[in-house]
């Protein structure tokens, strides 16, 4: 089994975190100090806005629910006395608020969690709301030895989401390539495109987390709106893709299309390079499809860009080329419908890549 160095990374501050606490719990003679590791761990993400995001949804939910527990506490004892009658009542309504805020606001789900905690240490004795007081500063001294680790050995989400967007280049050119062949070998190959349509999917969503966190942290705006911008960009590659499938998944394997196979191919194949190309720009390893009819030749961005640009004028000139010879005519109006909705799908994709490519040089 071979562990990826960010995980490894992961691992390393999650325990230097938790060990960094126990100690200082020891040395600050905290009687429970064992909150303060269970926060440190808590809150401990794989990258530093994450991270913020964590603490501060355990801070603010520590506190709202150490306050509701000792109100709770306090005032049930005050009505009943001390007992299991007081005890039903605290945490009923202590529970029932909680449950309330964090239906309304996220960070308020782990209040409950506290608050059970308080009212339960302070039935078997103790003051509640110098309970509440005691876990709010446990708590907080894990998340500051938790956040310390993390922006003394950071793992940066905007480094991530780089490679995150390097990733989803790859497989969107991976989608591509399946569709150009299904289209050009006139089969069409579900169970690849299926594949490539969840690999794109999944590190969507994995990017669009990323981007939430990237944006929480400290730096340049400008870096998180480049980064935003990108993930739009390859969320309209998507839709130009998806275009593409639904207008090959049912056409007929003998189309317009077998007019100008040379073009299509060589426009295919240099998106595909481009985009392969770019990933490697980003940062990530950006290998080669396997080898299918529009496996793209590994060029440099430059001339991955000049050869995709003069694939996209070579295919616009065939078709222009065609239209006086009306050899569309012989085919119906659902086939054209099919060809057209593709070809635009596939110069859409281009144009995009080229765009992106020009976005990030400047």
């Amino acid at each position: 089994m071979t562990l990826d160095p960010p995980l490894l990374l992961h691992a390393l501050r999650t325990a230097l975190a938790a060990t960094l606490t126990a100690a200082l719990t020891r040395l600050l003679h905290l009687e429970q100090g064992y909150w303060a590791v269970f926060s440190a761990i808590l809150v401990m993400q794989t990258d530093f806005g994450s991270s913020i995001q964590a603490s501060w949804s355990r801070l603010l939910g520590t506190a709202v629910g150490a306050a509701l527990g000792a109100i709770s506490a306090t005032l049930a004892e005050s009505l009943l006395g001390p007992g299991v009658s007081a005890l039903t009542l605290a945490m009923f309504a202590a529970i029932f608020l909680c449950a309330v805020l964090a239906g309304q606001v996220a960070n308020f789900r782990l209040a409950g969690v506290t608050a059970a905690i308080v009212i339960c240490l302070h039935e078997i004795g103790g003051n509640a709301f110098s309970l509440g007081a005691s876990r709010f500063i446990e708590v907080g001294l894990g998340i500051v030895v938790a956040l310390g680790v993390s922006l003394a050995w950071p793992s940066r989400a905007r480094v991530l989401l780089r490679f995150g967007a390097a990733k989803g280049l790859e497989a969107l050119a991976g989608l591509l390539a399946a569709l150009m062949d299904s289209r050009l070998s006139g089969r069409y190959d579900r169970q690849r495109i299926f594949r490539c349509k969840d690999v794109c999917l999944r590190l969507a969503l994995k990017n669009r987390q990323l981007l939430a966190a990237a944006r929480r942290e400290p730096g340049p705006a400008g870096e998180a709106e480049l980064l935003s911008d990108l993930l739009q960009t390859l969320d309209r590659l998507a839709e130009h893709l998806l275009a593409m499938d639904h207008a090959i998944k049912d056409a007929p394997p003998e189309g317009f299309h077998r007019h100008l196979p040379e073009e299509l191919s060589r426009l295919g194949a240099g998106a595909c390079a481009a985009m392969l190309a770019l990933a490697r720009n980003l940062g990530g390893p950006g290998q080669p499809q396997p080898k299918s009819q529009t496996d793209p030749p590994h060029r440099s961005l430059p001339d991955s860009l000049a050869e995709l640009a003069s694939a996209l004028d070579a295919a616009e000139a065939k078709l222009l080329a065609l239209r006086p010879t009306r050899v569309i005519a012989g085919y119906d109006l659902d086939e054209v419908m099919h060809f057209y909705s593709f070809y635009h799908a596939l110069r859409s994709s281009a144009r995009e890549t080229l765009a992106l490519a020009a976005r990030l040089g400047e």
